[in-house]
C-alpha cells in the first residue's frame, strides 16, 4: 500500500526492495570479470586483495551506517558533510556523489556493452555501441518515469538477474576447485598489487 510522505514524496518501496535495492548496489556489474582481472595480475593473493578490501568497505560502510542513523532527512554524503562542515563543502561533496554516480553508470553501460559484445560482435563498436547506450538510458529512464514501484519492480528483477548466475557460478565452481593450484610461493610485485 502506497503512503505518502508529509513531503509530499510516495512511499511504495517495501522492506524487501530496498534490501534487493542495496544488494544490486553493492553487487556490481564488475564482479563477473573483476576477479579474472585480479587474478591474472597477482595470482593466489588474489583472494587476500578480496579480503583487505572486504575489510576496508565494511569500515565505510559501518561509518555510513552510524551517521545515517542519525538524520532523518534525506541527501546521504551531501547532507552529512553539509550539517557537519558546513554549505560550501556539502555543495562539494553532493557534486562529487553526482560525478561518481554518473560516471559509475558510464563505466556500467560500457561494461554491458562489452558483454553483449560476447554474444554480438555489432554490439561493441561504432553505431551498434551508441545504440545500445542509447537504449540502455532510455529504458532505464523510462521506467523511473512511469513510477517508483515500477523502478523497485525492475531493481529487483535486475538483482535476481545478478545473483542467481553468480550463485550457479559458485556451485558450479566447488566443483573444479583445485587447492593446490594456489601457490603463495611467489609474491606480487607492488605494482600489479596496487593495480
Amino acid at each position: 500500500m502506497e503512503t505518502v510522505s508529509q513531503e509530499g514524496l510516495v512511499r511504495s518501496i517495501r522492506r524487501w526492495d530496498l534490501i534487493a535495492l542495496a544488494i544490486n548496489a553493492i553487487i556490481g556489474a564488475g564482479i563477473f570479470g573483476l576477479p579474472s582481472e585480479v587474478f591474472s595480475r597477482i595470482g593466489s593473493y588474489s583472494i587476500i586483495a578480496f579480503l583487505v578490501c572486504a575489510v576496508v568497505i565494511s569500515l565505510i560502510v559501518l561509518c555510513f551506517a552510524e551517521v545515517g542513523s542519525r538524520f532523518t532527512e534525506t541527501g546521504g554524503p551531501y547532507l552529512y558533510a553539509r550539517k557537519t562542515f558546513g554549505p560550501t563543502l556539502g555543495f562539494e561533496v553532493g557534486w562529487l556523489v553526482w560525478l561518481a554516480r554518473l560516471t559509475a553508470f558510464a563505466a556500467n553501460c560500457n561494461l554491458l556493452v562489452n558483454y553483449l559484445g560476447y554474444f554480438w560482435t555489432g554490439a561493441t563498436a561504432g553505431g551498434g555501441r551508441t545504440i545500445v547506450i542509447v537504449l540502455v538510458i532510455v529504458s532505464l529512464t523510462t521506467i523511473n518515469i512511469i513510477g517508483v514501484k515500477q523502478a523497485a519492480i525492475a531493481s529487483n528483477i535486475f538483482t535476481i538477474g545478478k545473483l542467481v548466475p553468480l550463485l550457479i557460478f559458485i556451485a558450479a565452481g566447488l566443483f573444479f576447485l583445485q587447492p593446490g593450484g594456489y601457490s603463495f610461493a611467489e609474491h606480487p610485485t607492488y605494482t600489479p598489487f596496487s593495480q
